[in-house]
């Protein structure tokens, strides 16, 4: 199978990715079906909307439970906001619901808006020596957590070309502490590549967009731990005007996607390096209104302006990790209407502070944001297929394993055929009305993989879909189901479909194993082949 050479620029920088050669495939009719879903936690925000998800803690570090909205004051640049929505939540009260989660699909159709964590392990930029400390914290932090974890978490681990899947969402404590414990070390790649600043900080940064697109669909709160360096610094005095350039638009377009798929990021340095960091208020305790990105960018800097934290200088990186953790069990979430301008300047940053009536508390919470600024890409080859600079904005979703919720996709095959049904809901499309039906355009790629990760067959196609028009005050909650053929699958292990919304840039991407997963030898899994576990 021939392979061609790609690269992915993330601001200034490019790594690459291998990609198979690009088949078609023939569009599908869409017949429609009804919808439901369920959901525990009931904050809803709509784009016009700036939402704030804001741990509160005393001054011993003890999180702070029982506040009302009026406890809770909103700047931004300096100008208090009135609070739209406000909503106090906490995962281990006795009350609160503990579904039981083994999936992506069963935390979608369970529990659509409940907060989950999410787990990376850095071998991109992280000593041998401190990855193998990450593992052991991280085993000693889950051996003293309950059987059932407060949270769904996901188990990921983060190399230079590839995040790897160790495990899906799951509420089983034993079920982390066995993926961590069959994960190979993906330190393979450093004797092929350089490990040049750039390439580490492309990787990197790439992980985060990754990680963001393909959980922007799950409308509740995400805590993500990143065990490791991060990427490294980047300095703007080092650059130039077209990098510095670039450099701005890809943290412009990286804050808004963490932001927008509600994502808080804590960084914990494993190697126990301390970092001395300036202070982010002055000395009368107001923030001030500079942009924290206009020194240097490193993780540290990406951490803080979600709203987490940089955590330096300890060996007790279990308790680090608990502290993490805890932060996303316990918190409130506040919401304003943005008093940006509709013709705002995409790169300037409009920053947030909240403030506590209470002067005993402190709240800790984003630190800005930046007005949206869509580019859009060019989705057709002048053959019909998907287009080549689309494939680049698809490029994480393909090469990788993680399920994409911003399209949740249903994967069903024909009676052990190579034909294949994909199902999803219409509501993330944003379908526009023309002429009385609700159209909209799609891209579809699929691939096929043998059990040792090998691309056997890939074909991409664009859609358009037709739908009936909605009647008046009628909220859309019908599915679609398109149809794929997947060609040549004799010794295919694992076959991938991925999907992308013209209108929103919303991601789907779903795996349907023709082999038992455990015992696949593809390193987007990360696992040693274990042959006692069930399918």
């Amino acid at each position: 199978m021939l392979q061609r050479q790609r690269f992915v620029a993330v601001g200034i920088l490019l790594f690459p990715i291998l990609a198979p050669s690009q088949q078609s495939a023939p569009p599908s009719s869409t017949p429609i079906t009804p919808r439901g879903d369920q959901s525990s936690y009931t904050l809803k925000v709509n784009s016009q909307l700036v939402l704030l998800d804001t741990v509160v803690r005393d001054q011993k570090g003890n999180a702070v439970r029982n506040l009302k909205r009026d406890g809770f004051t909103i700047l931004e640049d300096g100008v208090p906001q009135p609070i739209s929505a406000f909503e106090a939540i906490d995962t281990t009260a006795p009350s609160a619901e503990r579904p039981v989660i083994h999936s992506t699909e069963e935390l979608e159709k369970t529990t659509p808006n409940t907060p989950v964590t999410i787990l990376v392990l850095d071998e991109l930029t992280t000593r041998f020596e401190d990855e193998y400390f990450a593992r052991y914290s991280l085993g000693k932090y889950l051996g003293a957590q309950n059987k059932t974890l407060s949270e769904p978490t996901i188990l990921l681990a983060r190399t230079y070309n590839r995040t790897m899947v160790l495990r899906d969402y799951t509420t089983s404590r034993k079920e982390i502490l066995d993926a961590l414990n069959r994960h190979f070390v993906g330190n393979a790649w450093r004797a092929s590549v350089p490990e040049q600043a750039s390439n580490l900080f492309g990787a990197g940064f790439a992980s985060l967009i990754e990680v963001a697109k393909a959980t922007e669909g799950h409308a509740g709160h995400k805590n993500l731990i990143w065990l490791g360096r991060g990427f490294p610094t980047i300095e703007w005095s080092n650059l130039t005007a077209d990098q510095a350039g670039a450099l701005q638009t890809a943290i412009v377009s990286c804050s808004n996607l963490l932001r927008d798929a509600r994502i808080t990021l804590y960084s914990i340095n494993p190697s126990g390096i301390s970092v001395s960091r300036e202070s982010t208020v002055d000395s009368n305790g107001n923030l001030p209104l500079t942009d924290p990105f206009a020194g240097q960018i490193d993780f540290d800097t990406i951490a803080e302006s979600t709203g987490g934290i940089a955590m330096h200088g300890r060996n007790d990186v279990d308790r680090m990790i608990a502290q993490a953790v805890g932060n996303g069990e316990v918190f409130y979430s506040l919401a304003y209407r943005s008093a940006a301008p509709s013709d705002d300047d995409p790169k300037k940053l409009h920053r947030i502070k909240v403030v506590m009536k209470d002067p005993r508390f402190i709240a800790t919470s984003r630190d800005g944001y930046y007005t949206h600024n869509q580019e859009s890409v060019a989705a057709l080859q002048a053959s019909g297929d998907v287009s080549d600079a689309r494939e680049l904005d698809l490029a994480g979703a393909i090469n990788g394993l993680m399920v994409y919720s911003g399209i949740p996709l249903e994967v069903a095959r024909r009676d052990k055929s190579d034909q294949y049904q994909i199902t999803f809901p219409a509501e993330p499309l944003a379908l526009e009305e023309t002429d009385g039906k609700l159209t909209g355009q799609i891209d579809l790629i699929v691939l096929s993989f043998d059990r040792f990760g090998k691309a056997l067959s890939k074909s991409g196609r664009v859609i358009s879909l037709h739908l009936p028009a909605l009647p008046a005050g009628t909220s859309e909650n019908r599915k679609v189901t398109i149809n794929a053929t997947v060609e040549n699958t004799g010794t295919a292990a694992r076959i991938r479909f991925v999907m992308r919304a013209h209108l929103t840039g919303r991601i789907g991407a779903e795996n349907y194993f023709l082999a038992d997963r455990n015992l696949l030898k593809d390193p987007s899994t990360g696992l040693k082949v274990n042959r006692s576990q069930p399918k």
